[in-house]
Order: structure tokens, then C-alpha cells, then sequence
């Protein structure tokens, strides 16, 4: 009796662990599938709702969708245009920027000296290696990344497709995936293809709405503030927004950097943090957590984790997709009993609830 109990406790133990080390060789050796698969569907759910709105004008679903996706397709070309024509612009300045914070660093220096704060012959903040003389070597690097234009051209028809055949065909999607799984567990298929769907719909529709709402703000703010390249550090900002708790901090950086170099004053760099801040504030305390809520049950020891784990596994993207795909993952296990202790482990305050 004693030996099937510790049997059956160490099977409970281990089969949480063979999945997850199961599923990070699948994420990790299969990312060039799955990452493109991943993205198409975050876009899906966002065009949805577009695709719903031209259906209401008696427009066809497919058409609906054809041209969701073109709409889509030319604002998101047109912006990445946009963006790349100032990156260029930026880039081409880019050695005058680096020399001015080298001078800065410096001017702060001998201020800290002449203050008696820093002793003249402090080796620690020696910074004159950071003037930036020859800018050939960086500029050949630069251009070394033109290659990954064209793949991210590429990769971006292959979503775009991926996107359009998942809008058209999302009902078949769904009823395959219930009968795939059999009549017998029709009814459990349903129950996680509709929490899946609650939970991760609203939440990337909203995520989206807010980052480009974000951008927005940041952008203006900022041209009216009069810092340089506004057009590239407001959507960077928004973007970073995305990135659970430490984007929102690197975010302000780019631009409170440029600003010191730009104005050599301090009021201007002043708005900078307090227009970043205010808009921080409103949108983490406020705006965010009234329209998310508690719509993706997820702790914030398992969001860090989950964003480590997925930007490890993926680079750049995973940190964006990271709870998007967790959240995921924890519908899925809370309807399989021997993932159950996954879903337990990762979910936030309703699994204490529930639990006491």
C-alpha cells in the first residue's frame, strides 16, 4: 500500500516536469514554425473584431477578410517604412549623439571634482574611451543587418498568410479541433477552447488598443517637449510597455538621454520624466488594470518567470508573447489532471481562493 501511494505521488510529481521539459525542446527546436503560428494568431484575435464589423455591412466573410488583412497590411508597411526612414536618419546622427554624452559625461565629472564630491585622481569614472572618433567600424555593422530586412519582409508575408487563412477559417479551426479530441471530450475541448478565448482575446485586443493608444501620447509629448527622433522613441516606449514590469523603466532612457545631449538643460529633460511618469502612472494604476482586470489569472512571480523562460527560448519576441501563451498554457493544464499542479503553481489570487 505504502510503496503504490509513493508510486503514484512520484508520478505526480514527475509528470508536470517531463511535460514542461517536453514542451521547451518542442518550443525551442520547432521556434521556426511556432513563432510565425504564434504571431499570425495574436493578429487574428486583434483583426477579429474588423473582420465582425464589415460582416455587419453584409460584406462576405471572406471578403471581410481579405480586406482586414490588406488594410492591415499597408499601414503596418507604410509604418515600418516610416520608422525605418527615421532609424536611418537617426543612425546617420548617431556618432554626435554618442560624442555629446561622452562630453556630458565629462562635464559632469569635473562638476562632481569641483564640488570636492570626486577626487581629481578617481580612476573609476575615467570615460574618455567612450569618444566615438571613427564611426566606419559601427556603420559596417549596421549594414551587416540589411539581411534581416528581407527575412523580416519574408516572415512577414508568411504571417500575413498564416492570418489570413486563420480569419477565414477560425469556425472549421474550432470544429476540428473539438472533434479531433473526440466525442467524449467534446465538452472539456469546449470548456478550454472558450476560456482560451476569454482570456487571451480581450487581453491582446486591449494590450494592442493600449500600446498604440501609448505610443500615440508619448510621440506627441514628446514632439511638443521638441526632443529629437520623437517619431522613433514614442513607439519604442509603447512597444517596451509590452515587456511585464521592467519595459516601462527602459522605455524612458532613449529619450532622456537625447534630450540631455540635445538641450544641455535641465528643464526640458524634467518634462521628459514627468510626462513619462504621469502617462506610467495613469495607464499601470488605472487604465490597465480596469480594462484587464483579472481576465488572465496569472501570478507576478510566474509573469517574470514566464518572461525569462520564453525570451530565453525565443529572444525579443517570446518576452512579448510570454503571457499571452502562459496564460495559455494555464487553461490547458487547469483541464488536465496530471498538469492540474502546473496551472496551480502559475495562477494568481483565484487559485488561493479557491484552494482556502
Amino acid at each position: 500500500m505504502n510503496q503504490t501511494k509513493s508510486q503514484f505521488n512520484l508520478q505526480t510529481v514527475s509528470y508536470p516536469f517531463l511535460a514542461l521539459a517536453a514542451a521547451t525542446a518542442f518550443f525551442y527546436f520547432a521556434s521556426p514554425v511556432v513563432i510565425p503560428l504564434v504571431i499570425a494568431l495574436s493578429l487574428a484575435y486583434v483583426l477579429a473584431p474588423l473582420v465582425s464589423l464589415l460582416k455587419r455591412f453584409k460584406i462576405p466573410h471572406i471578403i471581410a477578410v481579405f480586406i482586414v488583412v490588406v488594410f492591415a497590411l499597408v499601414v503596418l508597411f507604410w509604418v515600418a517604412y516610416f520608422l525605418f526612414a527615421q532609424a536611418n536618419s537617426f543612425l546617420n546622427d548617431f556618432p554626435k549623439y554618442y560624442n555629446g554624452l561622452s562630453n556630458l559625461l565629462s562635464d559632469l565629472k569635473q562638476e562632481l571634482i569641483s564640488r570636492g564630491i570626486l577626487s581629481p585622481t578617481e580612476e573609476n569614472l575615467n570615460i574618455e574611451f567612450l569618444e566615438l572618433k571613427n564611426f566606419s567600424g559601427v556603420t559596417n555593422y549596421m549594414i551587416k543587418g540589411i539581411s534581416s530586412i528581407f527575412t523580416f519582409f519574408f516572415g512577414g508575408i508568411l504571417v500575413a498568410f498564416l492570418t489570413f487563412f486563420i480569419l477565414a477559417d477560425q469556425e472549421v479551426i474550432k470544429s476540428k479541433l473539438i472533434r479531433a479530441f473526440g466525442k467524449k471530450k467534446k465538452q472539456v475541448t469546449e470548456n478550454i477552447l472558450i476560456e482560451i478565448n476569454q482570456q487571451i482575446k480581450g487581453f491582446i485586443v486591449i494590450k494592442f488598443s493600449i500600446t498604440i493608444v501609448l505610443s500615440a501620447i508619448y510621440t506627441v509629448g514628446f514632439l511638443i517637449i521638441g526632443v529629437n527622433y520623437a517619431y522613433i522613441w514614442g513607439p519604442l516606449a509603447g512597444i517596451l510597455n509590452l515587456v511585464p514590469y521592467i519595459g516601462p523603466i527602459v522605455g524612458l532612457f532613449p529619450p532622456l538621454i537625447v534630450a540631455a545631449i540635445q538641450f544641455k538643460s535641465f528643464m526640458p529633460v524634467l518634462w521628459v520624466v514627468i510626462l513619462y511618469e504621469v502617462v506610467q502612472i495613469i495607464e499601470g494604476n488605472f487604465v490597465t488594470p480596469r480594462l484587464v482586470g483579472e481576465r488572465v489569472n496569472l501570478s507576478p512571480l510566474a509573469v517574470i518567470v514566464a518572461a525569462m523562460y520564453w525570451t530565453w527560448l525565443w529572444g525579443a519576441i517570446g518576452i512579448i508573447l510570454a503571457i499571452p501563451i502562459t496564460a495559455t498554457i494555464k487553461v490547458i493544464c487547469d483541464h488536465i489532471d496530471s498538469l492540474k499542479p502546473i496551472g496551480i503553481l502559475i495562477g494568481g489570487k483565484r487559485e488561493v481562493q479557491e484552494i482556502e
